[in-house]
């Protein structure tokens, strides 16, 4: 093999590996949002609620992507719940 065959091969699995964590974590994160076992009011705070509000605007985008709307419905609530607590510095 050549040696951009084999660096088109490694980017593509690389690219493969970071979509299937991409994927792991969303669904792990929904587990814990779905499961209703976390609750955000406990992380109020300007930095934690952007980190929060992040995680949630990414996991509806992967949930979008993979169409599994129903999912985007539960994690948008959440997110609404965390956005109408934000507090400002």
């Amino acid at each position: 093999m050549n040696e951009e065959m084999m660096d088109f091969e490694n980017e593509m699995y690389s690219e493969d590996v970071q979509s299937q964590i991409k994927d792991n974590l969303a669904r792990k994160n929904y587990d814990v949002v779905s499961s209703r076992d976390i609750n955000f009011s406990d992380y109020y705070g300007k930095e934690n609620q952007i980190e929060i509000e992040k995680t949630l605007n990414d996991m509806i985008e992967h949930f979008t992507e993979t169409e599994e709307y129903e999912k985007c419905g539960m994690i948008l609530k959440e997110l609404k719940k965390v956005q109408g607590k934000i507090i400002s510095v």
